[in-house]
């Protein structure tokens, strides 16, 4: 017997869609249909910064909530001589990101159906733990952040990249990108996020923020073309192609729109630091503008 793979299954339940019905799907529903390589913000760059910073020792386990379809998961563990495991509670995500895994040679990843508000995990199991923006999708952030810390070994760290608003979007904007999402969407702050992740005990040891570029619409529509071009999309008719492309789209175009009122950070908490430092004389990062 053939056992179904994960363009398999996502190509099936996609061909069971009424275009009607893909047009009404929130986003991580079709991000999990498509295989859109859904990412952190700011991407590789990001992750690649997480572990720069963090410098897990090798053997040592690593974390990531959220790893919907693999991209962050997989990264790390590219990079790293130790165990990478992901967690999401998507099963169609897991499928497909153990499947890329496995056509990259890359074995020392795991991907594991759960819920960040209740890890099927063991206490102090993590030397690392990676949450990007997953938090925010989660009805109570603070729990989700007590199980982050129940699963992180003494002196691990939390590295956590949290979209936040730099200034409070039109009314209208917020309640579009709630309905893309499919949870309710609060206008926070960094100073929020911090508040959550800190506890005591937990030292926040590192604070990079960023902002986000706005992108043409011919970007947003080719990054659209080549989603909906993946192999396992190929045998969809016209009319339900077009719908999933049209409703892509929709989601960049509002999330842009969106992004160009937030910023984002790359925080990480050190629990049981040794050395809290609190600084009377801040300072901060200078850069050159080499425009």
């Amino acid at each position: 017997m053939t056992t179904a793979t994960p363009t398999d299954i996502a190509a099936k339940a996609l061909a069971d869609l009424s275009v009607a019905e893909i047009r009404r799907l929130d986003f991580s529903r079709t991000v999990a249909l498509t295989n859109e390589p859904n990412m952190p913000s700011g991407g590789g760059a990001t992750v690649r910064r997480v572990l720069e910073l963090t410098r897990p020792r090798r053997g040592a386990r690593v974390l990531e909530v959220g790893s919907n379809t693999g991209y962050t998961t997989i990264e790390m563990a590219s990079w790293l001589d130790s165990p990478v495991t992901g967690l999401d509670v998507n099963p169609v995500s897991n499928a497909f990101a153990a499947a890329k895994a496995e056509r990259a040679g890359i074995d020392n990843v795991e991907f594991v159906l759960g819920d960040g508000q209740g890890m099927p995990f063991e206490d102090d199991l993590f030397e690392l733990v990676f949450a990007s923006n997953v938090t925010s999708f989660m009805a109570d952030h603070r729990q989700a952040c007590d199980e982050y810390y129940r699963v992180l070994v003494p002196r691990g760290v939390l590295a956590v990249v949290p979209i936040y608003y730099r200034q409070t979007p039109p009314e209208p904007l917020r309640r579009a990108v709630e309905e893309a999402i499919g949870v309710p969407l609060q206008i926070t702050s960094e100073q929020y996020w911090i508040d959550v992740f800190s506890r005591e005990g937990v030292s926040l040891v590192a604070d990079e923020q960023y902002e986000y570029v706005r992108q043409t619409p011919e970007r947003i529509a080719a990054y659209t073309d080549q989603v909906v071009d993946l192999q396992h999309l190929a045998g969809l008719p016209a009319d339900k192609t077009a719908a999933l492309a049209e409703r892509l789209a929709h989601f960049y175009e509002i999330f842009d729109e969106n992004l160009s009122y937030a910023g984002y950070s790359i925080l990480l908490f050190r629990a049981g630091h040794p050395n809290p430092e609190p600084v009377l004389h801040t300072t901060r990062r200078v850069y050159e503008d080499r425009t």
